[in-house]
């Protein structure tokens, strides 16, 4: 069974399609951002807020880094939308089957709760979105290929066609 890791941008519907995917397949989920706040009592914003992004990029990668290091284990993993942005990281992900789920910034925006992301937090989210979809997009496609597209689908067919590309690639 394939390892798998969903990236992408904020909003692109990492954690709710990875939920839902890894319980069609029958393994284990892994959030990242979800099991960094378990251990740490600390939510992703509080960890960028008080400690400042550079520590919580590190405890992201400790966390992926781990999951990478147990290869026996099947699992879907949500990632952060962050991780691409650090090269050891990237060279974990290669190990998996990573799946970039995307849409339109306007989405991606609509489904980002005011003050859930603090990379977004500011004057202009648009233009936030825009410099992380810049600075992301280039490691999303090296690392999966082409995104997956979620705009105007539910998340159980975004499962659905997870499953068919997995498919194709056997």
């Amino acid at each position: 069974m394939e390892r798998i890791a969903l990236i992408g941008l904020p909003g692109s519907g990492k954690s709710t399609v990875g939920k839902l995917l890894a319980d069609q397949i029958g393994v284990p989920f892994l959030d990242v951002d979800e099991a960094l706040e378990l251990k740490s009592g600390w939510s992703p914003t509080r960890w960028i807020v008080e400690k400042g992004l550079p520590a919580f990029r590190a405890a992201e990668a400790l966390l992926v880094a781990d999951a990478t290091a147990r290869l026996e284990e099947p699992l879907v993993m949500a990632t952060g939308g962050g991780v691409v942005e650090m090269a050891e990281v990237c060279q974990h992900l290669q190990l998996w089957r990573c799946i970039w789920l995307d849409a339109p910034d306007s989405i991606l925006l609509e489904r980002c709760r005011e003050g859930s992301r603090p990379l977004l937090d500011g004057e202009d989210p648009g233009r936030l979105l825009g410099q992380l979809r810049r600075r992301r997009e280039a490691s999303f496609r090296q690392l999966s290929g082409d995104p997956l597209e979620t705009e105007g689908i539910s998340p159980s067919l975004v499962v659905d066609a997870i499953l068919s590309r997995l498919e194709e690639a056997t």
